[in-house]
Order: structure tokens, then C-alpha cells, then sequence
């Protein structure tokens, strides 16, 4: 099947959708208010090496409905898996036209200084952006208290950051080292990509 069809791209979008979707309900860490360290985001920037952001994009919202409607977490674990992974791989389409790209293709991404800054910043964002809407979103609305209660839980504001980056940095690293090291050391970009 060629690569540039319209087939092609639904296939894969439902390749990648399915073993996103399995990684979603295979047993994982969680903690106490529904995230959990898995290998669902890493498919959806492995989609985005191969095929770009409108797969990415795909393979993210038919997983996101999944999670809203198969786990315990609902709309606030589905919510929550989105905004906290969309980073991961939006600052990389940001960085594409950055003057660290001579060529605005996926080769671009197998230099390790670029997955390095390209991991640095996509992380930097998921750390603000998760440690903003757990305070005061999803935590307080999952465990039905508000935002200072929930500072009090962790001892303050820096506690609190702390507990959300550090498991957020944890996510972040698998969520781009593990799809990069497959894209690239292991060539399935050279093989299957189409950009």
C-alpha cells in the first residue's frame, strides 16, 4: 500500500489508536487522583515522528475518547492525559520552524542535541501547564475540595509542584525518549514514515 494515500493514513491511525488504546488498559503505577505512568502518550509522539501532526493529533482524541469513556478517571483522567501529553509533541512542530532546522521533516529529530531541547522545552511546558490545572481543575474536582485545600494536603505551593513535576517529568522523559529511540535507533521513521 503506498504511503501517500488516504488509506494508508487511516490504517496507521487506527494502528497506533488500537496499541494506545492497549497500553491505556493494561495494568499501570497510578496515584491517588488517576495519573498513571504509562506508554499511551508515547505512541502518540511515536505517531507524530512517523506521520506528523494531523496523525498525532488522530491517534491522541481517539484515545482521549476511550479513556473518557473505559477509565475510572473519566472525563477528568481523559482531560488531564490530553493536555498534559499535547506538549510533547506541539513544541516539537513549534521547533520546526526554529533555525535548528534546516529541513522541515521528521530527520530532523534524529540528532540528539535537537531531542534534547526538544525533550528540555516540551517538558518545561508540561510541568507549568500540569502543576496550573491540577491545582485548580482536576485535583480539587476529583477529590471535591478546593484549591487551597489542596495546598494544605501538600504543605504549601513548592511541595506541591514538586510532588506534580516530578511525576510529570518522569512521563515526559518516557513519553519522548522511548518514541525516538524507536523512530530513529531503530529506523521505523526510515521505514514507515511518510514525512
Amino acid at each position: 500500500m503506498p504511503k501517500d494515500t488516504k488509506t494508508y493514513a487511516v490504517v496507521t491511525t487506527a494502528v497506533l489508536s488500537t496499541l494506545s488504546i492497549i497500553f491505556e488498559v493494561i495494568p499501570s503505577f497510578r496515584i491517588p487522583w488517576g495519573m498513571k505512568i504509562d506508554f499511551v502518550g508515547v505512541v502518540w509522539v511515536l505517531a507524530y515522528f512517523l506521520y506528523g501532526l494531523k496523525e498525532a493529533l488522530g491517534v491522541s482524541v481517539i484515545t482521549t475518547l476511550f479513556i473518557l469513556g473505559y477509565s475510572p478517571t473519566t472525563f477528568v483522567g481523559a482531560t488531564m492525559k490530553f493536555i498534559a501529553t499535547l506538549p510533547m509533541f506541539l513544541i516539537p512542530v513549534g521547533l520546526m520552524h526554529s533555525p535548528f532546522f534546516s529541513e522541515k521533516t521528521s530527520r530532523s529529530f534524529n540528532r540528539l542535541p535537537v531531542m534534547v531541547m526538544m525533550c528540555v522545552l516540551a517538558t518545561s511546558v508540561r510541568l507549568i501547564v500540569t502543576s496550573v490545572v491540577n491545582l485548580y481543575w482536576a485535583i480539587p474536582l476529583f477529590w471535591g475540595i478546593t484549591s487551597d485545600a489542596v495546598l494544605e494536603v501538600f504543605g504549601g505551593v513548592v511541595p506541591f509542584v514538586v510532588f506534580v513535576a516530578s511525576m510529570n517529568l518522569l512521563q515526559s522523559i518516557v513519553d519522548v525518549v522511548v518514541p525516538w529511540i524507536l523512530a530513529y535507533k531503530f529506523k521505523l521513521a526510515e521505514y514507515l514514515g511518510t514525512w
